[in-house]
């Protein structure tokens, strides 16, 4: 009963995103949260190529967009907002000379960076940060960003607003012509990805979701060029692409 008045009146935010800094910093000793963070050779990850597929699959959105925003370059610093165990990290790394991995996991920082050590890549920086408080991390990077993804994230942040708060991050982060891949869940009136108020472990993996009009308008309110969506329907994944525009673009 009381789970139930908590989803009907929400928690206070602070409460939901400690909750969540808890949640995921169980990864070392849990494995069901090892394979939730993307863990080479954990859980669902056991299968070598399926894992490296990760990487891959994100790096050859990101050649799209690059090609569809017509910036060829060059691209050598980037960011991604919870780097699991690594696999984005070793699709990226060979072009770009930096990633700097943000996390609130210690663990999953951790693990990625000994995962790109085995096959010896460098340029990694690892941001470990409080949940309660994701706007320390403006101050944390100092180089303007090329390049900002973010993939199977939004979904386990502690609410809508959260989300908005990261957003508005990535676009400070980023120089002015700078790209930017996140993806979400989105929101189509499915109780299963139906955004969440409340008690977060028992709703962790699908905690917060999106309209698909609705993330759009959260991007563009951050400064962004929303440049195109794409989804995946079986999984309610909504990936959007996009821009900080270039100062002559604003003018």
């Amino acid at each position: 009963m009381l789970k139930k008045i908590r989803e009907l009146i929400g928690q206070a935010p602070g409460r939901i995103a400690r909750d969540a800094g808890e949640y995921w910093s169980a990864s070392r000793d849990d494995a069901g949260k090892r394979s939730l963070s993307h863990w080479r050779g954990e859980g669902a990850w056991t299968d070598e190529q399926r894992w490296l597929g990760i990487g891959r699959a994100n790096r050859a959105s990101f050649e799209c967009l690059r090609h569809f925003a017509g910036e060829e370059g060059p691209f050598a610093t980037m960011a991604e907002w919870g780097p699991g165990g690594g696999s984005n990290a070793l699709a990226f790394l060979p072009e770009f000379s930096t990633c700097h991995g943000i996390d609130i996991s210690a663990a999953n920082l951790e693990e990625c960076a000994r995962q790109l050590a085995r096959e010896g890549r460098q340029g990694f920086q690892a941001h470990l940060f409080p949940a309660e408080t994701p706007e320390v991390i403006r101050d944390r990077i100092a180089e303007p960003l090329d390049f900002f993804l973010s993939t199977a994230v939004f979904q386990h942040f502690p609410g809508k607003e959260y989300g908005a708060t990261v957003t508005r991050l990535a676009f400070d982060l980023l120089r002015p012509g700078g790209l930017a891949l996140i993806q979400t869940r989105f929101d189509d009136g499915n109780e299963r990805f139906r955004p969440r108020r409340a008690n977060y472990r028992e709703n962790a993996v699908t905690f917060t979701s999106y309209a698909l009009e609705e993330f759009w308008d959260v991007a563009e309110q951050a400064g962004f060029e929303p440049l195109y969506v794409t989804l995946v329907r079986k999984t309610n994944y909504a990936s959007y692409a996009l821009r900080r525009p270039r100062c002559q673009d604003m003018l």
